[in-house]
């Protein structure tokens, strides 16, 4: 029996999953399985649809997230209880799971399980459901010897069962309970395999059942001691973990244990991961372990894994489709009742958009809703009798699930709410035929909703790289920033986003620049919200484009100076007359993301000549490659102030650009280097002491500080700090407070981030400017801080000077 088990399941089953069709493929399951994890609560009442389904963590009422326990290995959550009940979406794994336990106690070794030495038995409860419905009324241990029996298996399972359940050393897996489509034999199911388990759980047995989450309360079990968990995605962890042992399991096959396959499978195993981490619609999709093996299998097959996501889901939607086409064939199906994968997706987009219409980010509809549906589509598309089609089609999503299918009584939705998505934006892009305004008229009452802006962006990306309509997609793209339907600045980010989205071909070049003319103007106007305004500088930090674009002829760009004349001017709180008895030029803007990578890109940590003494030695003892939030996106846009450098750090960067050519006549004795306080003042507020660089009086919109994020002029920093306000507010492109500009032409010497100054005191480094985390009053021209050089934090930034090499080191004293 136990060599059954090792025969029947020792291999991954490929079938279904299209483009594995024509290969020949024996993958050992448990050299590939990577354990799953689960959370062990699950909601109750009229909490219950908003479980993560389909690739989208629901919302409650509120909008927030569900919070549920932490992520348990399922497997130590069965080791700790007598029967298990798995929820998962299709796909999740749940009866490969029930197979890698088999496999394990098959082969002996149930120990390392934690579960002992256990006899598995593993068996469909569509298979007892069926056995029922034929009006055989059978106890499920009867069953259980009458199942192995009928698929050809000669051998004692009912006495070894019985032997089993009576020493207390039964696994009893019982698949799919979802299987079960009439929801009162579900019951009659439930009822026998609660009874059974009431029964054998008191000598020690153990019971796992699966189903998927939908449809599984009206039936719910409630036996004592039966627990119930919902499994949750792959982390980035499974997914590499997964990927590495696809890619050593495929190439050890092909070309045996060497060493060309060990280094074959790491080149496979890096390009894979590649494409899954630089792309977040790819890594959605990757989430799910039958999506993510589905995605190993085309990379296997020489399917170039595209760098567009609408590109690899036309991909999937093609195999499934041709998958289940065929499928239905096989079925016996009347002859010009099996339509090809054109014929199938011209009903199957019209239809997700409509359920995505009627049931945005749910992905749900009732059964009678979709068969009218699906009526009314074949009687458009000419069908001589639609009802018959549309009940056919039905009949074969229960019957072959693939892109559809019913996942519960009476409740139809898509494997995963990425296909919806898609499939939607497919049918928006399709109603056009070649003129963008139908597109646009679809798509502007929908900007600013969450649901559809994945449809929107993959509407243009269909337009311009699927069906190649650049120019269509361009108009699109152009109208909704032309015209602005929504919240202000709403449609620009749209569009924005759906041309990063589609860059490169996508889009023609000028619907790209006239794009980015429209972000622009959203990010610098005071009207669109904060964060839609950030938004707008991260998509055109993105978009390559850059302040005062030195390519336009426009000035030097992100390395401009601005000139810094010689002469008296007020400093501090008590605004004293200082001086200063030489010209210097203050760059433009801090010191951005792209400026820092040229230095790291020039080996700026590893070569120490750019290093002071300690700060070579602080970079040693500390390992600092990097700046901290280096690779965090939302820290490292190419036109945002760099962030969390130490004192050191910043040293080290003026060094290295005291190499470079400037562009600019560099007078004897001048280098690059951090400002003394009296610099950076007097670059800051002008020569009139004023209170900030545009003037007396604080404007919320003229910096990024707390109150911009917190909504006025004069905020209760304290209040907006406790009430976590600041996980709300971020750092900004430089250059988009247009109102900020200081006397000298110098952008964002207020707010955004904290610069480091050369100016030393008491051990300690003073910084100035205020930061996107602070309010007004530490946005002052004369506000100074000390800080420790070690210290990196996101709030902390810096900007260079062209001066004296050996100037004035600046006003030590607190003249805040």
């Amino acid at each position: 029996y136990l060599e059954y088990l090792l025969d029947r399941h020792r291999y991954l089953n490929f079938k279904g999953m299209g483009v594995s069709d024509r290969v020949a493929l024996k993958l050992p399951l448990l050299d590939l399985y990577v354990p799953l994890k689960a959370r062990q609560e699950l909601p109750e009442g009229d909490t219950w649809k908003r479980v993560h389904l389909a690739g989208r963590e629901l919302a409650d009422a509120e909008g927030a997230a569900m919070r549920m326990s932490e992520p348990q290995p399922v497997l130590e959550i069965l080791q700790k209880q007598s029967g298990l009940v798995i929820l998962g979406d299709p796909g999740s794994g749940k009866t490969t799971f029930l197979k890698y336990l088999a496999l394990v106690l098959a082969t002996g070794k149930g120990e390392s399980l934690g579960l002992g030495q256990r006899l598995p038995i593993l068996v469909p409860l569509s298979a007892y459901a069926n056995a029922l419905a034929n009006g055989h009324n059978i106890r499920l241990d009867d069953f259980i010897a009458d199942y192995f029996h009928e698929i050809g298996t000669n051998l004692p399972i009912a006495a070894m069962l019985a032997e089993a359940l009576k020493a207390g050393a039964a696994l009893i897996l019982l698949d799919g309970l979802d299987e079960v489509k009439n929801l009162g034999l579900r019951h009659t199911v439930v009822e026998r395999v609660s009874d059974f388990y009431s029964f054998h759980r008191r000598a020690g047995n153990k019971f796992v059942l699966t189903s998927r989450v939908i449809g599984y309360r009206d039936v719910r079990p409630t036996a004592d001691g039966l627990n119930e968990c919902t499994l949750v995605d792959f982390d980035d962890a499974e997914i590499a973990a997964f990927v590495e042992r696809w890619m050593t399991a495929i190439e050890t096959q092909a070309q045996g244990d060497t060493r060309v396959a060990q280094k074959d499978a790491e080149l496979e195993r890096k390009e894979l991961l590649e494409a899954i981490q630089h792309n977040p619609g790819v890594r959605r999709l990757a989430c799910n372990p039958l999506l993510l093996t589905i995605l190993a299998l085309m990379k296997r097959q020489g399917v170039t894994l595209p760098e567009r996501r609408v590109e690899l889901y036309d991909q999937y939607v093609r195999t499934l489709l041709s998958t289940w086409n065929r499928a239905r064939g096989l079925s016996g199906r009347a002859p010009g009742r099996d339509p090809d994968v054109v014929q199938t997706l011209r009903i199957l987009a019209p239809l997700a958009l409509w359920m995505h219409q009627v049931s945005a980010g749910v992905g749900l509809v009732k059964r009678e809703d979709l068969r009218r549906k699906l009526e009314e589509l074949y009687q458009q598309r000419g069908d001589p009798q639609p009802e018959a089609a549309a009940r056919q089609f039905l009949a074969d999503v229960r019957e072959h699930a693939a892109l559809l299918l019913e996942r519960g009584p009476g409740e139809y939705g898509f494997i995963h709410l990425t296909f919806e998505e898609y499939l939607a934006a497919v049918a928006i892009a399709l109603s056009g035929q070649g003129d963008s305004r139908p597109i646009v008229d679809q798509l502007a009452p929908r900007v600013g909703e969450q649901p559809w802006r994945e449809v929107s962006l993959l509407t243009v990306s269909y337009l311009g790289i699927i069906q190649q309509l650049d120019t269509v997609a361009g108009e699109v793209v152009e109208t909704l920033a032309e015209e602005q339907p929504g919240e202000a600045g709403a449609a620009v980010v749209l569009a924005g986003e759906a041309v990063l989205d589609s860059w490169p071909g996508g889009v023609p070049p000028k619907s790209k620049t006239r794009v980015e003319r429209a972000l622009v103007a959203a990010m610098q106007s005071a009207e669109p919200d904060p964060q839609l305004r950030r938004r707008a500088g991260l998509l055109l930090g993105r978009l390559g484009w850059q302040p005062d674009d030195p390519s336009a002829g426009s000035g030097r760009g992100l390395d401009e100076f601005m000139p810094v004349p010689a002469g008296k001017f007020l400093y501090g709180g008590k605004k004293e007359e200082r001086h200063i008895p030489y010209d210097y030029w203050i760059a433009k803007y801090p010191v951005t993301n792209l400026q820092y990578a040229r230095f790291m890109d020039a080996g700026g940590y590893q070569n120490p000549e750019y290093w002071s003494k300690e700060g070579w030695k602080m970079r040693q003892e500390k390992d600092w490659e990097q700046p901290r939030y280096w690779q965090n996106a939302d820290w490292n846009n190419p036109i945002f102030p760099v962030v969390s450098v130490s004192w050191y750090e910043a040293e080290a960067y003026c060094n290295w650009l005291a190499t470079q050519a400037l562009g600019i006549a560099i007078p004897d004795g001048y280098t690059v280097r951090l400002p003394t306080e009296e610099e950076w003042e007097r670059a800051a507020r002008g020569t009139d002491g004023r209170e900030y660089p545009w003037g007396d009086e604080f404007t919320r919109f003229n910096l990024n500080s707390a109150e911009f994020w917190g909504g006025k002029d004069d905020l209760d920093w304290n209040k907006w700090y406790e009430a976590k306000g600041y996980e709300l507010a971020s750092t900004t492109a430089v250059g988009q407070f247009l109102g900020g500009k200081s006397p000298t032409g110098a952008m964002d010497m207020s707010g955004n981030v904290f610069e480091w100054t050369i100016s030393e005191e008491s051990n300690a480094r003073v910084v100035r400017g205020g930061s996107w985390l602070d309010p007004d009053r530490d946005a002052r021209c004369a506000f100074r801080l000390r800080h420790f050089p070690v210290n990196r934090l996101n709030y902390f930034g810096f900007r260079v000077i062209l001066s004296l090499a050996n100037s004035p080191t600046g006003m030590l004293r607190d003249e805040s």
